[in-house]
């Protein structure tokens, strides 16, 4: 038998086919690499500004730390001026901060998800934090705010109106002696009560159980993400049944299921007989009502739902109020031309959305007291679903979170003195052609973000601004007001966020309002 070389089998067709296969793949491999490796190369990632600390393999240090001097890593790396994107290892995760001026490039762009960026912040398919899901409340909620509550928002005006001369009464009293009380306190219990009349409807609203609830949740929420971010992703889905926090959270979920549950059943009743006596069906005009009709038939959950609205807009409307407050002690000779100009407007206007649109001096200062103390020291928070390239070459990775700082408002290229309050700034700004919508208070821009900017700008900020209006009509009417004899005005900083100080404390006592304006 003859026998080939070793070498023959190295030429034979099906070998050389096979090495040829290879050789391809290697190549294409290759080729893969080096294109991997230049795109890496080449791509603008954001450098980090508070790099993890050594050792800390569960990044639990680094987030402290970033609590404790987030003061000093912000205003050290945002100034107004500063051009250059950058990375921050927050207590949410690292963070891309962009400057203002991409605020306009990323607004709209369907590839950076808000309700999903909201979703991992605050743990929203863990039980207990479903007000945050993404695909359930949050998306209700914007449809609400968006498409009824701004639809009906004259219609609400004077049960607003109504619950504000309530509420006032009830917490602050009749006295004419001088009175002391906690701002942030007085400002939660209005907000509260006002939003609870219609989001709610006249029957829940003034339940004591709900109104502490809806004061309470809010904060524990928040508390409870907070203390549930400390521990590594991997381990959150066994921690939370045992942090208290996260125990607290579903006790009050369970308690306003059980308040609201009663109400939806009477409701669906109501509607059944109506259809059976061939009557319409009846209507309440309350958020109850319009989140049913945006779920669209889908299952929701009414007491979810609540809890999100309340999430939404009670403490971010309670800071705003005791700012502005704090701002109008602060520089009492804007206390008389608010009176003046609400007298005025509500005498030929009365409750309506016109007459609430031309308080422009009131609408001017909220907008300033929003600039010279935002809530929240970034501003369109995003996750990105998709490698996203912005102009300038900065790569935004799929699944990276994103913001924009909010440092244009105290850029001296935008705003006269940007470190003085001037409660006259934007409505001294109207007059400038060009600038009448958007000196605004609820008009948002690279220049204004403080309600966000673009798809996802809040969509209950034109309400909340005629909540914040009808509450300061009727608290500066009524009442005369200072700080209190040891008030600490000052915010405070946690994380991204800048608070009203929660020992801020006013003096207040009843005047006699120029107008009644409880029978308009």
């Amino acid at each position: 038998m003859s026998s080939l070389p070793l070498s023959a089998g190295f030429y034979h067709p099906t070998t050389i086919q096979l090495q040829q296969g290879l050789l391809l793949v290697v190549a294409l491999v290759t080729v893969s690499l080096v294109r991997t490796a230049w795109t890496n190369h080449t791509r603008k990632r954001p450098p980090v500004v508070n790099p993890a600390k050594p050792f800390d393999f569960t990044g639990g240090s680094t987030k402290v730390d970033f609590l404790q001097r987030s003061y000093e890593i912000i205003n050290d790396t945002s100034k107004p001026t500063s051009d250059r994107p950058y990375t921050v290892n927050s207590d949410l995760g690292p963070i891309i901060v962009l400057p203002p001026r991409f605020a306009d490039e990323i607004k709209n762009n369907p590839n950076l998800s808000f309700t999903k960026s909201v979703e991992d912040d605050f743990h929203g398919t863990t039980p207990g934090f479903e007000v945050f899901k993404a695909e359930s409340a949050v998306g209700i909620l914007a449809q609400v705010a968006k498409k009824q509550l701004t639809k009906y928002l004259n219609k609400i005006t004077e049960p607003l109106s109504e619950e504000a001369a309530f509420s006032l009464q009830t917490i602050l009293g009749d006295s004419p002696e001088w009175k002391e009380f906690s701002l942030p306190a007085v400002s939660l219990s209005l907000v509260a009560r006002l939003s609870s009349r219609v989001f709610l409807g006249e029957k829940l609203c003034r339940n004591p159980e709900w109104l502490q609830i809806t004061t309470e949740f809010p904060v524990s929420s928040f508390l409870a993400a907070y203390t549930l971010r400390l521990y590594p992703k991997i381990l959150r889905p066994i921690v939370h049944w045992f942090l208290p926090e996260c125990q607290l959270i579903r006790r009050q979920f369970a308690q306003a299921r059980s308040i609201i549950q009663p109400v939806i059943d009477e409701r669906m009743e109501e509607k059944r007989n109506a259809l059976k006596a061939g009557q319409p069906a009846p209507t309440y005009d309350d958020a109850i009502d319009w989140a049913q009709e945006e779920s669209k038939q889908t299952p929701w959950d009414p007491a979810t739902f609540q809890l999100a609205m309340a999430e939404a807009a009670v403490h971010t409307t309670t800071d705003l109020i005791s700012q502005t407050v704090i701002e109008l002690l602060t520089h009492p000779e804007l206390i008389q031309p608010l009176r003046d100009e609400a007298t005025e407007v509500l005498r030929i206007h009365g409750w309506t959305k016109l007459g609430l649109y031309n308080l422009k001096l009131m609408d001017s200062i909220l907008k300033e007291t929003q600039r010279v103390k935002p809530i929240q020291m970034i501003s369109m928070q995003r996750i990105s679903t998709a490698d996203i390239r912005l102009s300038d070459g900065t790569v935004i990775p799929k699944g990276a979170k994103c913001s924009v700082a909010n440092t244009s408002r105290m850029d001296g290229n935008l705003y006269t003195e940007p470190e003085k309050f001037d409660g006259y700034r934007f409505l001294k700004m109207r007059n400038d052609p060009g600038k009448e919508h958007s000196a605004q208070f609820v008009t948002t821009g690279a220049e204004s973000l403080g309600f966000g900017h673009g798809t996802h700008a809040c969509p209950g900020r034109f309400f909340a601004a005629n909540e914040v209006k009808i509450a300061l009509c009727h608290l500066l009417l009524k009442y005369d007001l200072e700080l209190g004899e040891s008030a600490l005005s000052d915010p405070t900083w946690h994380g991204f966020a800048l608070n009203v100080n929660k020992d801020a404390r006013i003096k207040v006592r009843r005047r006699k309002e120029e107008i009644d304006i409880d029978n308009l």
